[in-house]
């Protein structure tokens, strides 16, 4: 039978990793939990000394609660000792959670646990919850910006529309802010994009479509005046009108596809609360996309691809940063 650390060795090698894997390294030795985020590129391999301009020992410290420090001791001529810290520049830095228990929430966010399990799980608070999960879904949107292309093509089909998120409260004497979106998702791929609007004119709606819709696609939409000018944008544009008809009659147009994304993407809102999404909109609304993109993988298949976004944007520093 193979050992605990055999089976934490082989999915390392593998790359894919599930709770128990992480809980496996919350409970070891904690030079497997340095070794695991140093292949993962979370923390630096090494670090340069400010002071020599040398390569840093990576020391135990068990007053750490990583177990590890970078350190340069020098004596004589230029004697120093300086020490950083393996989390500079990374992910878990100005964290007070220990890195297992930041990897652990990590990977319950790509999960979509809910705020309370976490609480109870790791025993935080959900001030600690709601800033981890707003960390995330910055890691998402950079993802997605980072990965953008421009959708459809002569051949391909894609379907646009525009929704109001929000909705007044009139008889409890409040407003809540309403929201527009214009998005489009593209036929047969999972391909999509997703914006908020100040208005919907002409000029902001094609606007948007050609920045992020190829010219030669067919472009499906209902029959909001903004539209009118796409044919003249180099797109074969065709409509629903949707006073009368979800599907044409007679073309066969529709635009269900856009229609249900809504529809998805406001019961995901709903269930995250409506002012916490309120308050940070446009942060909720990249978490969908990412999660709409990547929904065909396997949560083991995803946690790897979610911590690859992270040492992008939380890219772990080797030296200091100039002053």
């Amino acid at each position: 039978m193979s050992s605990r650390v055999d089976h934490r060795a082989a999915e390392m090698q593998t790359g894919l990793f599930d709770l128990s894997f992480l809980y496996g390294l919350k409970n070891g030795p904690k030079r497997d939990v340095i070794d695991f985020c140093m292949k993962m590129d979370l923390i630096a391999k090494e670090y340069v000394c400010p002071a020599c301009n040398e390569k840093m020992e990576l020391s135990e410290c068990s007053t750490l609660e990583d177990g590890f420090i970078w350190c340069c001791r020098k004596y004589g001529q230029n004697a120093h000792h300086i020490k950083r810290s393996v989390r500079k520049g990374s992910w878990f830095e100005c964290s007070h959670l220990s890195m297992p228990e930041v990897l652990i929430f990590t990977y319950l966010f790509v999960k979509k646990t809910s705020n309370e399990w976490i609480v109870d799980e790791l025993i935080v608070s959900e001030l600690t919850v709601l800033d981890w999960k707003s960390f995330c879904r910055e890691v998402c949107i950079d993802m997605i910006i980072r990965g953008s292309k421009k959708l459809g093509g002569v051949g391909h089909v894609v379907e646009i529309d525009e929704s109001k998120f929000g909705k007044r409260k009139y008889h409890k004497g409040k407003r809540v802010e309403l929201k527009w979106v214009f998005g489009g998702i593209e036929r047969g791929s999972k391909e999509s994009f997703f914006c908020v609007v100040e208005d919907r004119t002409a000029e902001t709606l094609i606007e948007i479509t050609k920045k992020y819709v190829e010219p030669g696609t067919t472009v499906l939409s209902d029959c909001w005046k903004s539209y009118r000018p796409l044919t003249e944008e180099g797109y074969v544009h065709y409509t629903v009108n949707h006073s009368v008809n979800f599907k044409d009659p007679i073309t066969g147009v529709h635009t269900n596809g856009i229609e249900g994304t809504w529809s998805a993407i406001k019961a995901q809102f709903r269930s995250q609360g409506t002012k916490k999404v309120k308050d940070e909109f446009d942060s909720y609304l990249g978490e969908y996309m990412w999660r709409r993109l990547y929904g065909g993988a396997t949560l083991k298949g995803l946690f790897p691809c979610f911590l690859r976004g992270i040492t992008v944007l939380y890219k772990p520093q080797t030296r200091d940063s100039p002053k």
